[in-house]
């Protein structure tokens, strides 16, 4: 979570009333329905409905006891982000309290479970993803069976290293190019332009998409610059480096690619694993939770409290100049945010 003190106070503290047997309002299960009345017997089948109807509850203005939703556990694949909004706010007689059946773990997804394994001859799974080759797709993360799988990579063990260092002309906001050694850069990888190298520098990082490779004088030149002109921005000689997202690396079990202009995704999996039970999440959405308070109109959400949730599977592409930070990532997005917000619990 992304927290700016002049927009935010979340409360990360349990209160007396978190689990005091009140019964909940609403119940959400992934074998429910949106049509149903999201009772126990009949439980809503998606967050977004059990919301609207939170909203309906609290229009009424009479409520004087926390409003309950509790979420039964499976996968639930998030068609857009829940957006909490004023309008969904409690009270602090009477929050509003999303929270996971008890003993259950309810997995809130970003992503999309992809099936339709083909298993080749040379024991790779491949599946071709329509949106993907549409163009309206994405990821650069894969996840099998509750672990995150990385994308192929060269070299399959260790780093390349930075054969020498080439400094930016006056004036320029920092560093594009280095020297290779010969052979780990390549000009007729498939797909260069997705191809990414991820350079080590001192205490931060750089992950860079190539904009030319002159073979001769062995440059590769990116599409933008690091952060700055500073010595710890440098492409130094002996730093290490890795190159991601390369077709031609791909055999590691475990490793994956994804062919965006075909749409095809190739997979080797990992010893026992089978393309019929496997449970294979590419993620979709890049932000999953928001809450989103009017701050010029100094409304607030306020008195939401999410308990035993899981969120996972958001998706973080690598934009058309690369990235480079300073430190700790600061500019990657986050998978929950909030402003205008206070007194919000997240719990578990």
């Amino acid at each position: 979570m992304r927290c700016t003190s002049r927009w935010i106070a979340v409360a990360f503290a349990a209160v007396a009333f978190a689990r005091a047997g009140w019964a909940a309002d609403f119940y959400v299960d992934p074998k429910g329905s949106d049509a149903a009345p999201g009772t126990a017997d009949r439980p809503f089948a998606t967050v977004a409905r059990a919301q609207k109807a939170v909203r309906q509850l609290l229009a009424r203005k009479d409520r004087k006891q926390p409003v309950v939703v509790e979420i039964r556990g499976g996968f639930y694949e998030l068609a857009e982000p829940i957006v909490f909004e004023p309008a969904d706010s409690g009270t602090a007689q009477a929050p509003v309290i999303y929270q996971a059946a008890e003993g259950q773990r309810p997995i809130l997804s970003g992503g999309r479970r992809i099936i339709g394994w083909q298993l080749g001859g040379d024991g790779r799974w491949r599946v071709t993803l329509p949106e993907v080759k549409a163009g309206r797709w994405s990821f650069l993360q894969l996840f099998v069976n509750d672990q995150r799988r990385f994308v192929a990579r060269l070299p399959k063990h260790g780093y390349f290293t930075v054969a020498d260092e080439i400094k930016p002309p006056p004036g320029a906001p920092g560093y594009t190019q280095f020297v290779y050694h010969e052979g780990d850069l390549r000009a007729d990888w498939a797909n260069r332009g997705d191809v990414i190298v991820h350079a080590f520098h001192v205490w931060c990082d750089s992950q860079m998409r190539i904009a030319s490779l002159d073979t001769a004088k062995r440059v590769v030149t990116f599409t933008g610059p690091t952060r700055g002109t500073r010595p710890y921005t440098a492409y130094r000689k002996g730093n290490r480096y890795l190159v991601l997202n390369v077709k031609e690396a791909l055999g590691a079990p475990g490793s994956w690619y994804l062919d965006r202009p075909s749409g095809v995704l190739t997979y080797v999996p990992m010893p026992g694993e089978k393309p019929d039970s496997a449970v294979v999440v590419a993620p979709r959405l890049e932000q999953l939770v928001l809450f989103r308070g009017d701050v010029a109109g100094h409304r607030w959400v306020e008195h939401i409290e999410l308990r035993g949730l899981t969120f996972a599977h958001s998706n973080w592409l690598l934009g058309p100049k690369g990235l480079s930070l300073p430190q700790a990532a600061i500019g990657v997005g986050e998978a929950i945010t909030a402003f205008g917000a206070r007194h919000v619990v997240l719990d578990r």
